[in-house]
């Protein structure tokens, strides 16, 4: 077995640059981006803009060719987008996974579009990432423990672990950071871990190796050989797979259909369980079935314990959760519902 790889801990005065590899920044937002940015310089961090940053889209090749950049760049702690976007996945092609590999590992940290490149570097690469709350989110007054849990984690030592709980509430209303650039997280609705499969009263344990990101593009990857999860498995977690996802856009047949294919094409075979996050989209008007009603379908007889309703993804708030990490999650199971959870994850 291959050793997973580790960034350092970060550490006062360390650069993290801010690259937008999928989606920049424009204009009305920048006042929200100044405000995320003198956090990072109050708590110590050197800040590296990056060319792209502070504008909406810029070429595919020089998205890229500054990613690449980055990663190569010895100086470099820590790579935070400010979010995620839409195409990141065509940014692929240009990168050279020999180069990186070879390079001093830094974290790269953030979700949705983020998680697409993510996966990439934890699976052809054996670099942990970290997926968490997007930079645009880490306003300096935020109180939030999720979001300032992500600072924790940068700061561990390998071998160094964390605990996390679920969340109590969720939040509800969507952020227009344009308008509010200092809006914070306020969590209203209450919040349930469910488990889609075991209906009876049971304790569960499900240890492994965290993976996974954002359903709506690694769908794609993990049915190709270009996302081999198996070989990852097999190089770096013979243990077995924690795999988390969750939903930012997808219709919710195109869930059903999605999940039923990553099955189909043997993605479960190498996964110990599957955790699910809250869906950002649960229903539509053109289609009969809703989200829960397509994750029955899909993954309703799996044998290991999916749970749903996670703090994972676009309804925040976000768990810290390490691609390529060992992981334990314990919680009593009674009647579907989900109590007394406790992630573990180490750093080995």
């Amino acid at each position: 077995m291959t050793a997973i790889t580790f960034p350092d801990a970060l550490k006062n005065g360390d650069k993290i640059a801010i690259c937008a590899f999928s989606s920049g920044v424009e204009s009305i937002f920048h006042p929200r981006l100044e405000r995320v940015l003198s956090g990072l310089t109050r708590r110590g961090y050197q800040v590296v803009e990056g060319k792209c940053l502070r504008q909406q889209s810029s070429p595919v090749k020089q998205r890229a060719d500054e990613l690449m950049a980055f990663l190569l760049d010895d100086s470099i702690a820590a790579i935070m987008p400010p979010w995620g976007g839409e195409l990141a996945m065509e940014i692929l092609q240009y990168i050279d996974f020999n180069a990186v590999k070879s390079a001093k590992p830094k974290w790269l940290v953030g979700f949705s579009d983020v998680s697409t490149f993510a996966c990439m570097l934890t699976v052809r690469c054996g670099w942990v990432t970290l997926h968490a709350a997007n930079l645009m989110q880490l306003h300096p007054n935020e109180k939030d423990n999720y979001c300032l849990q992500v600072f924790d984690v940068l700061a561990l030592e390998k071998n160094g672990y964390f605990e996390q709980m679920p969340a109590k509430y969720y939040q509800n209303k969507v952020i227009d950071y344009a308008k509010e650039p200092d809006a914070l997280f306020d969590y209203t609705q209450p919040s349930q871990w469910r488990c889609l499969n075991y209906q009876d009263s049971r304790q569960v344990e499900l240890t492994g190796r965290l993976f996974g990101g954002c359903l709506d593009s690694l769908n794609v990857l993990l049915a190709s050989p270009y996302l081999d999860l198996h070989n990852f498995k097999q190089t770096y977690a013979p243990e077995g797979l924690l795999l988390y996802l969750e939903n930012a856009e997808l219709s919710p047949t195109a869930v059903a259909r999605t999940l039923m294919a990553l099955r189909l094409n043997g993605v479960f075979a190498d996964i110990n369980g599957i955790i699910l996050g809250r869906s950002a989209l649960l229903s539509s008007t053109e289609q009969d079935i809703d989200y829960y009603q397509a994750l029955e379908l899909a993954l309703g007889n799996c044998l290991f314990p999916v749970i749903i309703d996670a703090d994972i993804g676009h309804v925040a708030p976000n768990l810290c959760l390490v691609n390529g990490a060992f992981c334990s999650l314990k919680a009593t199971i009674d009647k579907g519902l989900v109590y007394n959870a406790s992630l573990v994850t180490t750093l080995q």
